[in-house]
């Protein structure tokens, strides 16, 4: 107890000294203004700063604090806000996208050189696969559920996602991965090896996904090893890693 008066007493003593170096004399005034510098900081920190002007960012408050006196209608502007802000994400992106343009060239290069190499096939799409192990088993189809192990890597051989490293197989709709994964899977037979080279208009595209850049190629090492939807089997298989988490989305891989 005697602790907590201690603290109090240090805690008194500080914001009268505040107060007693402060020209804003009441407390409203001190809150009102030190409200104001948070506000100016988020700007700051968000490079709005420069975006806009002060005066009117301050009128703006006053006229909508007092309810009257608008220079321009609340409604009017809602939209000019939202029109603005949505102009800043697409230059935002915009940025970003010219920021990652030197991956679409080391893909189209990468693919260029590689389905020169013995053994990649080459189908309509652009997707690049070969075959390790022709299985002979059925195929999954696009409505199928199919239980395999993969290996997703970039061209640099850095590994972003591994069912085989984890332990556990993954089970998951057909569809409910990027196309070029869902195309690859869809010619493999149970029992089936295939290496898999995506390019990026069938992987992520402008998207980032944890360690993949917007327009990276991608390599998958796919085993199909059943089709749960077709034996009516139980599905007993780890399911992919959630949409958050690396890049064999559920819904996105």
């Amino acid at each position: 107890m005697k602790r907590i008066t201690i603290l109090l007493t240090i805690s008194a003593l500080a914001t009268a000294q505040l107060f007693a170096q402060n020209p804003l004399k009441s407390y409203k005034d001190s809150v009102s203004y030190a409200i104001g510098l948070d506000i100016s900081n988020n700007l700051i920190q968000s490079k709005l700063d420069s975006e806009l002007s002060p005066e009117n960012l301050a009128q703006g408050i006053i006229d909508g604090m007092n309810k009257n006196n608008y220079k321009i209608h609340p409604d009017q502007a809602q939209i000019i806000t939202q029109a603005y802000f949505m102009k800043v994400q697409e230059a935002k992106k915009a940025e970003e996208n010219q920021k990652y343009q030197a991956n679409i060239e080391i893909g189209k290069k990468f693919l260029e050189e590689n389905k020169k190499q013995p053994g990649v096939k080459v189908t309509p799409s652009g997707l690049q696969y070969k075959v390790n192990v022709q299985g002979k088993g059925p195929k999954p189809q696009a409505t199928d559920q199919v239980t395999l192990h993969y290996e997703g890597k970039l061209i640099n051989g850095t590994i972003f996602d591994s069912s085989i490293k984890r332990g556990e197989p993954a089970t998951f709709g057909v569809t409910q991965v990027i196309p070029g994964f869902s195309e690859a899977i869809q010619m493999m037979p149970v029992g089936s090896k295939y290496t898999v080279y995506i390019p990026q208009e069938l992987a992520y595209g402008e998207r980032q996904a944890g360690q993949i850049e917007p327009y990276s190629t991608l390599i998958f090492d796919i085993e199909i090893i059943a089709i749960p939807s077709q034996t009516g089997a139980p599905d007993t298989a780890a399911p992919a890693p959630a949409k958050d988490e690396k890049a064999s989305k559920k819904k996105d891989k």
